[in-house]
Protein backbone atom coordinates (compact mmCIF):
# COMPACT_ATOMS: atom_id res chain seq x y z
CA UNK A 1 0.00 0.00 0.00
CA UNK A 2 1.31 3.46 -0.92
CA UNK A 3 2.48 5.39 2.13
CA UNK A 4 0.16 8.15 3.29
CA UNK A 5 1.87 11.51 3.86
CA UNK A 6 0.74 12.10 7.44
CA UNK A 7 2.21 13.49 10.66
CA UNK A 8 1.27 10.16 12.24
CA UNK A 9 3.92 8.49 10.09
CA UNK A 10 6.70 11.07 10.50
CA UNK A 11 10.05 9.29 10.80
CA UNK A 12 8.67 6.04 9.34
CA UNK A 13 10.48 4.74 6.26
CA UNK A 14 8.60 3.24 3.30
CA UNK A 15 9.88 -0.20 4.29
CA UNK A 16 8.75 0.23 7.89
CA UNK A 17 5.38 1.54 6.68
CA UNK A 18 4.86 -1.61 4.58
CA UNK A 19 5.65 -3.83 7.59
CA UNK A 20 3.55 -1.68 9.89
CA UNK A 21 0.37 -1.90 7.79
CA UNK A 22 0.62 -5.69 7.95
CA UNK A 23 1.57 -5.83 11.64
CA UNK A 24 -1.18 -3.38 12.64
CA UNK A 25 -3.76 -5.13 10.43
CA UNK A 26 -4.81 -1.83 8.89
CA UNK A 27 -7.88 -1.56 6.67
CA UNK A 28 -8.59 0.90 3.85
CA UNK A 29 -12.21 1.96 3.40
CA UNK A 30 -13.81 4.17 0.77
CA UNK A 31 -16.46 6.77 1.61
CA UNK A 32 -18.66 8.53 -0.95
CA UNK A 33 -19.16 12.29 -1.08
CA UNK A 34 -21.83 13.35 1.44
CA UNK A 35 -21.64 10.08 3.37
CA UNK A 36 -21.96 10.37 7.14
CA UNK A 37 -19.55 8.21 9.11
CA UNK A 38 -19.59 7.50 12.84
CA UNK A 39 -16.55 8.63 14.80
CA UNK A 40 -14.35 5.50 15.04
CA UNK A 41 -14.07 4.05 18.52
CA UNK A 42 -10.86 2.21 19.34
CA UNK A 43 -9.40 3.12 15.96
CA UNK A 44 -7.42 5.93 14.40
CA UNK A 45 -8.44 7.10 10.95
CA UNK A 46 -5.96 8.62 8.49
CA UNK A 47 -7.29 10.32 5.35
CA UNK A 48 -5.61 8.55 2.44
CA UNK A 49 -7.40 10.52 -0.30
CA UNK A 50 -10.01 13.29 -0.37
CA UNK A 51 -11.39 15.54 2.38
CA UNK A 52 -13.49 14.77 5.43
CA UNK A 53 -15.08 17.06 8.05
CA UNK A 54 -15.46 16.42 11.76
CA UNK A 55 -18.71 17.97 12.95
CA UNK A 56 -21.58 17.93 15.39
CA UNK A 57 -25.30 18.73 15.08
CA UNK A 58 -27.18 20.33 17.96
CA UNK A 59 -30.79 19.71 18.99
CA UNK A 60 -32.04 22.35 16.54
CA UNK A 61 -30.18 20.77 13.63
CA UNK A 62 -27.50 23.47 13.43
CA UNK A 63 -24.13 22.12 12.35
CA UNK A 64 -20.78 23.00 13.87
CA UNK A 65 -17.63 21.98 12.02
CA UNK A 66 -14.72 21.31 14.34
CA UNK A 67 -12.13 20.67 11.66
CA UNK A 68 -11.73 19.70 8.04
CA UNK A 69 -9.09 17.16 7.18
CA UNK A 70 -7.31 16.64 3.88
CA UNK A 71 -4.86 13.94 2.86
CA UNK A 72 -2.86 12.81 5.88
CA UNK A 73 -5.38 14.22 8.39
CA UNK A 74 -5.86 12.08 11.49
CA UNK A 75 -9.03 11.60 13.55
CA UNK A 76 -10.53 9.32 16.17
CA UNK A 77 -12.28 9.49 19.53
CA UNK A 78 -9.00 9.09 21.41
CA UNK A 79 -7.68 12.22 19.69
CA UNK A 80 -10.49 14.35 21.11
CA UNK A 81 -10.43 16.17 24.41
CA UNK A 82 -12.27 14.14 27.05
CA UNK A 83 -15.99 14.59 26.62
CA UNK A 84 -15.75 16.69 23.46
CA UNK A 85 -16.17 13.72 21.12
CA UNK A 86 -19.73 12.95 22.26
CA UNK A 87 -22.02 13.26 19.25
CA UNK A 88 -19.20 13.98 16.81
CA UNK A 89 -19.45 12.39 13.39
CA UNK A 90 -17.71 12.62 10.03
CA UNK A 91 -18.90 13.74 6.62
CA UNK A 92 -16.99 13.06 3.43
CA UNK A 93 -16.71 16.40 1.59
CA UNK A 94 -15.72 14.47 -1.54
CA UNK A 95 -15.11 10.86 -2.46
CA UNK A 96 -12.35 9.75 -0.13
CA UNK A 97 -10.51 6.76 1.28
CA UNK A 98 -9.47 6.33 4.91
CA UNK A 99 -6.83 4.10 6.44
CA UNK A 100 -8.04 2.69 9.77
CA UNK A 101 -5.60 1.48 12.42
CA UNK A 102 -6.69 -0.25 15.64
CA UNK A 103 -5.56 1.81 18.64
CA UNK A 104 -4.55 -1.33 20.55
CA UNK A 105 -2.16 -2.35 17.79
CA UNK A 106 -0.43 1.02 18.11
CA UNK A 107 -0.13 0.99 21.89
CA UNK A 108 0.72 -2.68 22.45
CA UNK A 109 4.37 -3.48 21.92
CA UNK A 110 4.73 -6.30 19.41
CA UNK A 111 7.03 -9.31 20.11
CA UNK A 112 9.45 -8.08 17.44
CA UNK A 113 9.95 -4.80 19.31
CA UNK A 114 9.77 -2.88 16.03
CA UNK A 115 11.28 0.60 16.32
CA UNK A 116 8.38 2.16 14.42
CA UNK A 117 6.03 1.34 17.33
CA UNK A 118 7.79 3.89 19.53
CA UNK A 119 7.86 6.41 16.68
CA UNK A 120 4.13 6.04 16.05
CA UNK A 121 3.33 6.44 19.75
CA UNK A 122 5.41 9.63 19.95
CA UNK A 123 3.69 10.98 16.86
CA UNK A 124 0.26 10.12 18.27
CA UNK A 125 0.99 11.92 21.55
CA UNK A 126 2.15 14.99 19.61
CA UNK A 127 -1.02 14.90 17.50
CA UNK A 128 -3.16 14.73 20.64
CA UNK A 129 -1.46 17.88 21.93
CA UNK A 130 -2.01 19.62 18.58
CA UNK A 131 -5.69 18.63 18.56
CA UNK A 132 -6.08 20.07 22.06
CA UNK A 133 -4.47 23.33 20.92
CA UNK A 134 -6.73 23.49 17.84
CA UNK A 135 -9.83 22.97 20.02
CA UNK A 136 -8.67 25.75 22.34
CA UNK A 137 -8.23 28.09 19.37
CA UNK A 138 -11.68 27.19 18.05
CA UNK A 139 -13.30 27.88 21.42
CA UNK A 140 -11.50 31.22 21.60
CA UNK A 141 -12.98 32.18 18.23
CA UNK A 142 -16.48 31.03 19.19
CA UNK A 143 -16.31 33.06 22.41
CA UNK A 144 -16.39 36.30 20.39
CA UNK A 145 -19.80 37.94 20.51
CA UNK A 146 -20.35 39.20 16.97
CA UNK A 147 -19.95 37.63 13.54
CA UNK A 148 -17.34 40.24 12.60
CA UNK A 149 -15.32 39.56 15.75
CA UNK A 150 -15.39 35.81 15.01
CA UNK A 151 -14.28 36.36 11.42
CA UNK A 152 -11.47 38.69 12.44
CA UNK A 153 -10.29 36.34 15.19
CA UNK A 154 -10.19 33.45 12.71
CA UNK A 155 -8.49 35.49 9.99
CA UNK A 156 -5.86 36.76 12.44
CA UNK A 157 -5.20 33.16 13.49
CA UNK A 158 -4.74 32.04 9.87
CA UNK A 159 -2.50 35.03 9.11
CA UNK A 160 -0.32 34.16 12.11
CA UNK A 161 -0.06 30.52 11.05
CA UNK A 162 0.84 31.47 7.48
CA UNK A 163 3.07 34.30 8.70
CA UNK A 164 1.51 36.45 6.02
CA UNK A 165 -1.46 38.72 5.46
CA UNK A 166 -2.27 36.49 2.47
CA UNK A 167 -3.81 33.06 3.04
CA UNK A 168 -6.34 30.62 1.62
CA UNK A 169 -9.42 29.58 3.55
CA UNK A 170 -9.64 25.81 4.11
CA UNK A 171 -13.45 25.99 4.03
CA UNK A 172 -16.20 26.76 1.58
CA UNK A 173 -18.43 29.68 2.61
CA UNK A 174 -21.08 27.28 3.91
CA UNK A 175 -18.56 25.30 5.95
CA UNK A 176 -16.92 28.49 7.22
CA UNK A 177 -20.28 29.60 8.61
CA UNK A 178 -20.69 26.20 10.28
CA UNK A 179 -17.17 26.43 11.74
CA UNK A 180 -17.92 29.87 13.19
CA UNK A 181 -21.46 28.90 14.28
CA UNK A 182 -23.04 31.84 12.45
CA UNK A 183 -25.75 32.27 9.83
CA UNK A 184 -24.28 32.05 6.33
CA UNK A 185 -26.25 34.99 4.93
CA UNK A 186 -25.32 37.19 7.90
CA UNK A 187 -21.69 36.14 7.51
CA UNK A 188 -21.66 37.09 3.82
CA UNK A 189 -23.14 40.51 4.64
CA UNK A 190 -20.49 41.00 7.30
CA UNK A 191 -17.71 40.00 4.90
CA UNK A 192 -19.02 42.57 2.41
CA UNK A 193 -19.00 45.19 5.16
CA UNK A 194 -15.46 44.25 6.18
CA UNK A 195 -14.40 44.64 2.55
CA UNK A 196 -15.98 48.12 2.37
CA UNK A 197 -14.21 49.07 5.60
CA UNK A 198 -10.87 48.01 4.15
CA UNK A 199 -10.33 45.17 6.61
CA UNK A 200 -10.14 42.36 4.07
CA UNK A 201 -9.98 41.61 0.37
CA UNK A 202 -11.51 38.26 -0.61
CA UNK A 203 -11.41 36.43 -3.93
CA UNK A 204 -13.22 33.14 -3.49
CA UNK A 205 -11.13 31.43 -0.80
CA UNK A 206 -8.13 33.73 -1.14
CA UNK A 207 -7.95 36.37 1.57
CA UNK A 208 -5.80 39.43 2.15
CA UNK A 209 -6.11 40.74 5.72
CA UNK A 210 -5.26 44.37 6.39
CA UNK A 211 -3.31 43.69 9.58
CA UNK A 212 -3.08 47.37 10.57
CA UNK A 213 -6.85 47.84 10.55
CA UNK A 214 -7.67 44.34 11.83
CA UNK A 215 -5.74 44.62 15.10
Amino acid sequence: MEKVASALFDGITDEEYARMTECFKTTLKNHRKGEEVAMPQGRVGVVHRGRISVMKTDEDGARTIFEQLGEGGVFGAMLSVAGSDAGLFLVAEEDCSVLYVDYDHIMKRCPNACAYHSTIVRNLVRLMAEKTQALSEHLEILSRRSTREKLLAYFRLLAAKHRSQYFTLPFSQTNLADYLCVDRSAMLRELAGMHRDGLVEIDRRNVKLNLHKAL
